[in-house]
């Protein structure tokens, strides 16, 4: 290194952490005048001028008079906000019923979306799922015509090997050691990043829904399967491999029915999806469907009550040792399981308690997620954070730079 290097280098760095900062409050929050931009990041008012500017000038973000304020008195502050499309990332969403594939801007706001149901019988193999998402990116609309592609996420029901972005196992897909990053970026030539399902959830309602302010935060996802995800520290924890978090696979049950994975009495064999129709039609409920289950259930229906009440004390027995092993905030339920929730709380309380030690113990708060399409959404964050960790270093803006004139710079 030559010399004085690295104290050119330092200054460099911070005035990019800083511009990720400005870009990760206006990404979250909305726009924000300068004076907010102050009091949220600490920094002083030049520096946070500098920083606007240099995201106008990238074409990022625009200034301009609040609507409320341009029959006041005196100088209103100029709002900093995002520019509608300016950039945009491919979000991609692969359950074992349907795929969805969308183009969404920074903020989250969906752009366009293309969904397809898998029909029985149809080829799910990852390549063939490749080609079809490739083909949908092609068709979405964005809206604005210089609107920059700076990546694609990809959400999965499977263990995930994160920096190959293979699916590692995939059982309800049917997937083993699937390359499907690899297979996209062939495809589409970006920059691809894949995730599980729950904890790429985890990450939407972390940012953008009820686990917002939580530091320490478990979700439980139902869907086909059901799938974990949690945050400690404010940091999705991915363990060795990145397949921590299996929730799904606890054992509640010694000598229970054989999963899939090849284990006994697993959670996912007393409240995943295809469990809890088996219970239903046990219990006489002919023809039962989730939505249906649940309707019933909730308008009081005695018999489907009683399903879902089984079914919300044995989700509590799983909840029992996640909060043990990690002593969670709080609970984010999501998929079917937020539904389990809302119509039989008090018997996951019940399951949750029988489980837990008594000394010692702190309330733990359950929630439904808020999020819609929780996964899409955390697959478009995950897609994001390249530019949002260094929104001046993508190649693919340079176009954007001198664009626009700062105004009250």
């Amino acid at each position: 290194m030559p010399p004085g290097a690295r104290s050119a280098a330092r200054p460099e760095q911070i005035r990019r952490h800083n511009l990720s900062v400005v870009l990760r409050h206006l990404h979250l929050h909305g726009p924000l005048s300068r004076p907010d931009l102050v009091r949220l990041t600490g920094l002083n008012r030049s520096t946070i001028g500098a920083l606007v500017g240099d995201l106008v000038e990238l074409g990022i973000v625009v200034q301009h008079t609040p609507t409320e304020s341009r029959d006041r008195a005196g100088r209103p502050p100029y709002l900093v906000a995002l520019r509608p499309g300016a950039v945009h990332v491919i979000a991609v969403d692969v359950d074992v019923a349907r795929v969805q594939v969308a183009a969404v801007g920074l903020s989250g706001t969906v752009l366009d979306r293309i969904t397809w149901e898998h029909r029985p019988g149809s080829d799910r193999s990852a390549a063939r799922v490749a080609d079809r998402v490739a083909d949908a990116a092609g068709q979405l609309c964005v809206g604005v015509d210089d609107s920059v592609r700076v990546g694609v996420g990809v959400s999965v029901p499977a263990m995930v090997d994160n920096p190959q972005g293979i699916a590692v196992y995939a059982p309800n897909l049917q997937w083993s050691n699937a390359p499907f990053g690899s297979l996209l970026r062939a495809r589409l030539g970006d920059h691809v990043v894949v995730g599980n399902d729950s904890d790429l959830a985890l990450l939407a309602e972390h940012r953008r829904g009820v686990a917002a302010g939580f530091s320490h935060v478990v979700l439980v996802l139902g869907r086909v399967g059901v799938g974990g995800g949690v945050i400690v520290g404010g940091e999705l924890l991915r363990g060795s491999r990145g397949y921590a978090a299996e929730i799904g696979h606890l054992t509640v049950q010694a000598d229970g029915p054989v999963c899939h994975c090849g284990n006994r009495g697993c959670l996912e064999e007393y409240v995943g999806e295809e469990a809890i129709l088996r219970a239903a039609e046990a219990a006489g409920i002919e023809s039962p469907s989730l939505d249906s289950l649940f309707e019933r259930a909730a308008d009081g229906d005695a018999v489907a009550l009683d399903v879902v009440s089984s079914v919300a004390q044995w989700l509590g027995r799983g909840l029992s040792s996640v909060a043990h092993v990690l002593n969670p905030e709080a609970i984010v339920t999501g998929g079917h399981l937020a539904q389990v929730l809302r119509i039989a709380e008090p018997s996951v309380r019940i399951g949750l308690q029988r489980g837990m030690l008594t000394i010692g113990r702190a309330p733990i708060t359950l929630l439904q997620g808020t999020v819609p399409e929780a996964s899409l959404i955390g697959a478009a964050e995950l897609a994001f954070e390249r530019l949002l960790a260094a929104p001046d270093l993508l190649p693919c803006l340079d176009h954007r730079r001198a664009a626009e004139p700062v105004p009250g710079s």
